[in-house]
């Protein structure tokens, strides 16, 4: 299965839509739409909607974690949208929730 990307803008809110398994083989792709968002100067907020990644890997924690330094440079924010447990505890153990927002679809915008 091939991984599948979509950016939605709102604003200054980027909101990526990742389908498929976040593995090693992918993350250049990945990669490659990350730098393009972040590089974006009016972005300050890049969601990550998992809801349709069944699986991440290392590499791809490693790209989340380069996005969110890129993003933090400019005092922007990081979200990871719509996890499965699996994601969920996996991002929790790298206590992910410590600097990012972890939320589901919902509460994106109650903020």
């Amino acid at each position: 299965m091939v991984m599948n990307i979509q950016v939605e803008s709102q604003r200054n809110r980027r909101i990526v839509r990742v389908n498929g398994k976040i593995t090693f083989e992918y993350c250049p792709v990945l990669q490659n739409r990350l730098h393009a968002v972040s590089d974006d100067e009016d972005v300050r907020e890049v969601v990550i909607d998992f809801r349709q990644v069944p699986f991440i890997d290392s590499s791809g924690v490693g790209e989340i974690l380069r996005l969110f330094k890129r993003i933090r440079e400019v005092d922007g924010e990081v979200v990871l949208m719509n996890p499965n447990k699996k994601l969920q505890d996996l991002f929790l153990m790298y206590r992910f929730d410590q600097f990012m927002k972890i939320c589901e679809e919902t509460d994106l915008d109650r903020d």
